[in-house]
């Protein structure tokens, strides 16, 4: 046998080996129930700390968190994953992409998901003690989209400020810098701000706008896979509850998880943005409203052509709660 002949063998041989073992890897490898896009809210590291709220309901879950709504929902679209969660500007999204398929079957948050840190030594009070000065946020993002809406009733334009567009990860850096006199995000990076003794509370928005973060699915995947989906939401519920009864204990837990995925958000962070931020799962009429007038918004500013029509069920969350035993 010649030796180029050996060497193609022994090329096929590696081949067929390297097929081999990925087949026993992925057969071994147990399937996820449910393929689940969270993102770096808060409650998503309860979560991923806590392993119990599925094995509670015999339900094993793939939690991927991603770093952007636009991701998850490109994931969703896509078939990587089964259910999602965003905020109202990317359920807007969503249902724009997928307008026969989308369904929102509950919310992870809601309420003041968003607030305007300054220096804790700074003399700003309100946002007329800024104008003219170098601020910060995310562009493209559900804060940028709160605050316009927060300008559009007060009576600013965004060319009122000296607008950054800096990463989440940044901004409590950038503050205590000097860099920006002030910056809007989503927690956690509120919080962490305040924890460290660099910032401190200039606005929240609950009271502009309730800017839901929904969870997202398919109906063909709610329809073939009812009893998970059911699961799934008892243990979100089982979630929101520890949050509500015992902030201190999941807020240690979350901020360990986050620390496992090299993260730094202390268990005081956590804790005082689980006080801030309604982890409700249950939703009504008042959300899907709420939606609504974020869309009417968008459109108005341009940002978006349609609105779509909004589709969602309650009895999934009916079924949860009788699961557990709760009204």
């Amino acid at each position: 046998m010649d030796k180029r002949l050996m060497a193609i063998l022994a090329i096929v041989v590696v081949a067929v080996a390297a097929i081999a073992s990925w087949w026993v890897v992925r057969e071994l490898t147990p399937k996820a129930d449910i393929r689940y896009g969270g993102q770096y809210y808060p409650g998503e590291f309860l979560l991923a700390g806590h392993p119990e709220f599925w094995t509670e309901y015999d339900i094993t879950v793939k939690h991927t968190l991603f770093s952007s709504g636009a991701e998850n929902n490109e994931a969703l679209i896509a078939g990587k994953i089964d259910v999602n969660c965003g905020a109202d500007s990317k359920t807007i999204e969503i249902f724009n992409a997928i307008p026969n398929d989308a369904l929102i079957i509950g919310t992870v948050q809601r309420g003041n998901r968003y607030t305007t840190i300054v220096k804790v030594d700074s003399p700003y009070q309100t946002w007329d003690d800024l104008v003219g000065k170098k601020v910060a946020t995310r562009f493209g993002t559900g804060a940028e989209g709160v605050l316009r809406k927060y300008y559009a009733q007060a009576g600013y334009e965004w060319e009122d400020f000296d607008y950054v567009n800096l990463n989440v990860e940044d901004m409590v850096a950038a503050l205590d810098a000097g860099q920006i006199e002030a910056f809007t995000a989503w927690e956690p990076t509120p919080a962490i701000a305040e924890a460290q003794g660099i910032g401190r509370v200039l606005r929240t928005y609950g009271d502009v706008a309730l800017v839901p973060a929904s969870i997202h699915t398919t109906k063909q995947f709610a329809e073939d896979n009812r009893d998970l989906v059911v699961r799934f939401l008892a243990a979100q519920l089982d979630k929101a509850e520890m949050i509500k009864d015992d902030p201190e204990g999941a807020a240690q837990i979350a901020a360990d998880a986050a620390a496992e995925k090299g993260i730094e958000v202390s268990a005081e962070a956590f804790e005082t943005v689980f006080g801030r931020i309604d982890f409700q799962i249950e939703f009504n009429q008042t959300i899907i409203d709420a939606i609504y007038d974020t869309a009417q918004f968008l459109y108005d500013q341009g940002k978006i052509d349609t609105i779509p029509t909004l589709v969602y069920d309650l009895t999934f969350l009916e079924e949860a709660k009788a699961l557990r035993g709760t009204p």
